[in-house]
C-alpha cells in the first residue's frame, strides 16, 4: 500500500483546497467492503464503477479515511493546515484581563422645563391631577407646587392664596363636571342605594306631600309634623319651587320641605342643619337679611332631599349645595354655616341615584 503517497496528497488538498475524484479502479490503500465497493467518506458503501470526491478535512483535527494511529496523531496537531472560520460559530470570550466596554447609553430625555408657579386659582375645590393640567394649559404655563404627590387629593386655596391639600383621598379623587367641586371618591363599600349612614325605622308618612324616604329620614332626626311649614305647595313666593316633583306609593310628593325655627338660636339652627345633611337633605337657614334671603321674607330652614327625582329648580338648588352657594338666583357663597366634606359626599353620593352631580 502506498501510504506516504496518500497522506502527502491529503495534506495538499487541505492546503490548497483542491479535490481528488477517484476513479473506478480504487487505489491500493482504499478500503474495499465485502461486495466489493469502495468506502465512501460519509461511511456508505458506493459502487465500484461510480466516481467518488475525496475532500480535504474542514477542521484541523479532521482525520482522513484509512489514516493509521502515527499519521492519525499527525493530523491532531493543532497547527495543522488553515481553519475557515463559521459564519455560525460563537465568538470566542475575551480575555479575562480585557477591559469591559459598557454598552452605550439612550439618549437622554431633555429636561423639563422650569415652569413658574402657579398662583392659587381654585375657587371651592379641584383635584390635583386636574388642577395641574390647568396650570399647563394657561397662555403662560405653571406648575402646582403640589403635583406630583397629590395628584389624587384635593386642593384648594387658604385665605392667604396660598395652595392647600383641603382633603387626601383615600379612595382616589372624583373630577366634578365644570362648575361643581371636586371630591374625594365614596369608600367602594357604599353605593348610592346603601349610602352607609345610620339605618332608620320605616314608619307612615310624617306629613302629606314628603316622600316616604325623606318622611323617615326627618323622623329620625326629631322633626315632628308640627315643624314642617310646607311641603306641597302653589304659592307665588315659592316659584314653583314647591309644585310636585313625583308619585310614591300612588302619593304625590315634592323633594323640597319647608321647616320651622321654633325658637331655635343659631348654634341650635347650624346642629339642624348639620343633622339634615348626615340625613341626606340640601338645608339652608334662610335668615332674612342674609346670604342673599330679603329681609321682609319669614325664617325657616329650606330643605331638599336629594335621594329621588325632582324638578329642574331643585337639581340646581342641590349643585349649589355641592360648592357652597345659596341655592337662591343670586347663587352666592352661603355663610351662615359650610358642610363638612363628610356631608357632601354622602349628599354628592345620594344625589347620584338619579342625577349627575
Amino acid at each position: 500500500m502506498r501510504r506516504p503517497f496518500a497522506l502527502a496528497l491529503a495534506v495538499c488538498l487541505a492546503a490548497c483546497g483542491g479535490e481528488l475524484t477517484v476513479g473506478a479502479s480504487a487505489p491500493d490503500d482504499a478500503d474495499v467492503d465485502a461486495a466489493g465497493g469502495t468506502i465512501a467518506p460519509d461511511g456508505d458503501s458506493a459502487a465500484a464503477d461510480a466516481p467518488q470526491p475525496l475532500r480535504p478535512p474542514t477542521d484541523a483535527r479532521a482525520i482522513p479515511p484509512g489514516t493509521d494511529a502515527t499519521d492519525a496523531a499527525f493530523f491532531g496537531k493543532p497547527d495543522f493546515g488553515a481553519v475557515l472560520p463559521d459564519a455560525d460559530a460563537v465568538p470566542p470570550p475575551p480575555p479575562a484581563d480585557a477591559a469591559v466596554q459598557p454598552p452605550p447609553a439612550p439618549d437622554a430625555a431633555p429636561p423639563a422645563p422650569d415652569l413658574p408657579v402657579c398662583e392659587c386659582f381654585v375657587r371651592s375645590a379641584w383635584c390635583g391631577a386636574g388642577a395641574a393640567a390647568a396650570g399647563l394649559a394657561r397662555d403662560t404655563p405653571c406648575r402646582v407646587p403640589l403635583v406630583p404627590g397629590h395628584e389624587d387629593d384635593v386642593l384648594g386655596c387658604d385665605a392667604n392664596g396660598h395652595w392647600i391639600v383641603q382633603q387626601a383621598c383615600e379612595f382616589g379623587c372624583f373630577a366634578a363636571p365644570p362648575g361643581t367641586a371636586d371630591s374625594c371618591n365614596p369608600d367602594p363599600s357604599v353605593s348610592p342605594d346603601n349610602p352607609g349612614w345610620a339605618p332608620c325605622p320605616h314608619h307612615a308618612l310624617l306629613k302629606s306631600g314628603l316622600h316616604p324616604e325623606a318622611s323617615d329620614r326627618l323622623r329620625c332626626i326629631g322633626i315632628t309634623a308640627d315643624g314642617i311649614s310646607q311641603t306641597i305647595g302653589h304659592a307665588a313666593a315659592s316659584a314653583g319651587y314647591h309644585e310636585v316633583d313625583g308619585q310614591a306609593n300612588g302619593h304625590d310628593y315634592c323633594a323640597a320641605v319647608d321647616i320651622r325655627i321654633m325658637g331655635r338660636n343659631n348654634a341650635q339652627l347650624r346642629t339642624l342643619l348639620q343633622q339634615l345633611g348626615e340625613n341626606g337633605f340640601a338645608a339652608w337657614y334662610r335668615w332674612p337679611g342674609h346670604d342673599g334671603w330679603p329681609a321682609a321674607d319669614a325664617p325657616h330652614i329650606h330643605a331638599v332631599f336629594v335621594g329621588v327625582p325632582m324638578k329642574v329648580q331643585l337639581r340646581e338648588q342641590v349643585r349649589d349645595f355641592l360648592v357652597g352657594k345659596n341655592g337662591l338666583t343670586s347663587h352666592t357663597h352661603y355663610t351662615f354655616w359650610e358642610a363638612p366634606q363628610a356631608i357632601l359626599d354622602l349628599i354628592r353620593l345620594l344625589f347620584s341615584r338619579h342625577y349627575q352631580p
